[in-house]
């Protein structure tokens, strides 16, 4: 299997320049990283993009992941690909100001920094949580549901849906929720928490 992410010493060393360096153009969003704990991992689209954008050869690790992406581009339709991976989704996570996770049906599949510091969680701990450990669901209706029901009928219902913390430093208190998903993953969701 070969590899999708990669830390910023080995992104650094194919660069020359210290893995600090790396980090802190991820912190400015010149690159593209995902926070996993206190560090970031880089996936091998952006690490391809860097790289030839400065003119290095690729590694034979990187290579390999580019070979396999050719090869499998051909078979997959003009709507696949990376702009409506999980992967983005989880880079978009990390954009986001307000506390914000991604979830794949009631699982956490990762969260920004600041719904870890909301729940009292590293953003590694989070990852495979069932979103019922973290949130108390309000009005008999799932997160889960009320997305599905605002990608159907945008325009019809209520914007927000309202749950509440189980742990944290707002735990016990409502918090107002904003959920959909992004193309065609309709099994991955984009989960904001709101005035937290």
């Amino acid at each position: 299997m070969e590899k999708t992410l990669f830390s910023t010493p080995e992104l650094a060393e194919w660069l020359g320049v210290f893995h600090t360096t790396v980090r802190r153009w991820i912190e400015h969003g010149k690159i593209k990283g995902i926070r996993v704990g206190r560090n970031y991992k880089i996936p091998a689209d952006e690490v391809i993009r860097i790289l030839n954008g400065y003119g290095i050869s690729l590694p034979e690790v990187v290579s390999k992941y580019r070979h396999k992406q050719k090869n499998e581009a051909k078979n997959i339709p003009p709507s696949g690909g990376y702009r409506g991976s999980i992967l983005q989704k989880l880079l978009i996570v990390e954009e986001i100001g307000d506390p914000a996770f991604v979830c794949r049906k009631e699982s956490i599949l990762g969260a920004n920094e600041a719904f870890a510091d909301l729940v009292g969680l590293s953003q590694a701990d989070l990852i495979g949580v069932d979103i019922a450990e973290i949130l108390v669901e309000g009005s008999g209706e799932g997160i889960i549901d009320f997305a599905l029901r605002r990608i159907e009928q945008p325009n019809r219902g209520p914007v927000d849906h309202v749950a509440f913390l189980k742990t944290g430093k707002n735990g016990g208190e409502n918090v107002k929720i904003a959920a959909g998903t992004l193309d065609d993953m309709k099994d991955v969701f984009l989960v904001v928490v709101k005035g937290a």
